[in-house]
């Protein structure tokens, strides 16, 4: 019973390794500062004493399927940035830790478990895509519908999300083709775990840390409720969940990048500088 224990703490603290995986690189990207060009007074017209009305940002600019097909494209091009591979060999080094303890963890999880561990069975549904897809479109829908474009941007982020982990996890698993503990292949990495850590992962750079850890530690229990269930080995949830920060890293770029334009502007009484940070 000990060594159940002992086991559950490891498999707890291997994913949720990764999981913390996104602070590594929190401050990575710097603000781009870009100076347009000080015209001269003669060159100045009255048109610049008009306000024009500012362009709709990235946030701002609808929940169009055709905007999401274009998106995910620039997904799977985003995926391949120094971001991702930090993330991608962060989990790569867990998992090969967590691989030291993948036969006796699934020899333990093959033996009758504690009551306890019925609590897990929860698990399968919330890391399947009858949990998370519907998740993704209902929080789209729901913020679509409700006129709330930081709600509706945050869904279409949740599917992109989905849409990136699943084809990368799929692409690894057969890859690699990795037998199973129950005997079934494809393995490697765990879908459940990649899925669930994606949406932990999106809506952690939305929200924050108060709404992305409640859904990290799902993750976590996503994952291990497919270690007690006999369908991956503990190395095949920890760099799923890898993969999972690293899609929903991916989808969320855009939050992340900050450009200040400094443009010169005519003012009542003089001329000023304009300084616009676009997001």
């Amino acid at each position: 019973m000990k060594g159940r224990f002992l086991s559950a703490g490891r498999i707890a603290a291997a994913v949720t390794l990764v999981a913390l995986s996104p602070v590594a690189a929190r401050c990575q990207i710097a603000p781009t500062l870009t100076a347009q060009p000080v015209l001269p007074p003669e060159a100045i017209t009255p048109d610049l004493q008009s306000a024009a009305p500012a362009s709709p940002g990235p946030m701002d600019s609808g929940s169009g399927f055709a905007r999401l097909l274009r998106d995910v494209g620039g997904d799977y091009k985003g995926f391949f940035s120094k971001g991702v591979a930090l993330r991608l060999g962060i989990g790569g080094a867990a998992a090969g830790i967590a691989h030291i303890w993948d036969s006796d963890v699934a020899n333990e999880a093959a033996e009758p478990l504690p009551p306890p561990t019925e609590l897990l069975d929860g698990g399968d549904f919330y890391g399947g895509p009858s949990g998370q897809w519907p998740l993704a479109i209902g929080w789209w829908a729901i913020g679509h519908f409700s006129h709330s474009a930081a709600g509706a941007d945050a869904g279409r982020d949740l599917l992109r999300a989905q849409i990136s982990a699943a084809s990368w996890t799929y692409l690894i698993k057969f890859a690699t083709n990795r037998q199973r503990p129950n005997g079934d292949p494809r393995a490697f990495p765990s879908g459940h775990t990649s899925a669930t850590f994606a949406t932990a992962t999106v809506l952690q750079q939305h929200y924050g840390w108060r709404v992305g850890v409640p859904f990290y530690l799902l993750g976590v229990y996503a994952g291990a409720s497919r270690i007690t269930a006999e369908k991956h080995w503990v190395s095949d949830v920890v760099f799923g969940a890898a993969v999972g920060v690293a899609s929903g890293y991916t989808v969320t770029r855009r939050i992340r990048t900050h450009t200040v334009t400094l443009s010169p502007a005519i003012y009542p009484g003089g001329v000023g500088l304009s300084v616009n940070l676009d997001r």
